[in-house]
């Protein structure tokens, strides 16, 4: 009656899943699209597993117009709430490890400007 699921598939599985999320979410902060994606992601998430059945419902048409390697995989990641959180700390994860990047540069700007200029004649004063 249950289907038996076999432990290494699903780790095996599971993981590919975090390999894709993990390729989103680097392409979301590199557009520079956190703040969206994070409101969108938190407010479909009470809606994921319709959305999971959507996409399945839709399959056929959609591949028979695009062919989309990882169409079961985004279907998958919808189906458990537990991978969209997961999506979204690595959003607002790197988010944060870009900001903080960007606060270091503007920092290094800031001390080269008020930094005294050397002299390019080599002449001292």
């Amino acid at each position: 009656m249950w289907a038996m699921r076999d432990k290494g598939a699903t780790d095996a599985r599971r993981q590919g899943q975090r390999e894709i999320m993990d390729r989103l979410a680097g392409k979301i902060v590199e557009r520079r699209l956190a703040t969206p994606a994070i409101l969108f992601l938190e407010s479909i998430k009470p809606l994921s597993f319709l959305g999971n059945q959507a996409l399945i419902f839709f399959q056929p048409i959609v591949q028979s117009i695009v062919n989309f390697k990882s169409y079961d995989e985004i279907a998958g990641i919808l189906e458990d709430r537990e991978n969209l959180e997961y999506l979204l700390t690595k959003i607002e994860a790197l988010e944060g490890a870009q900001s903080a990047l960007a606060r270091e540069e503007k920092a290094r700007r800031r001390l080269e400007k008020r930094s005294p200029k050397t002299l390019k004649d080599g002449g001292d004063e």
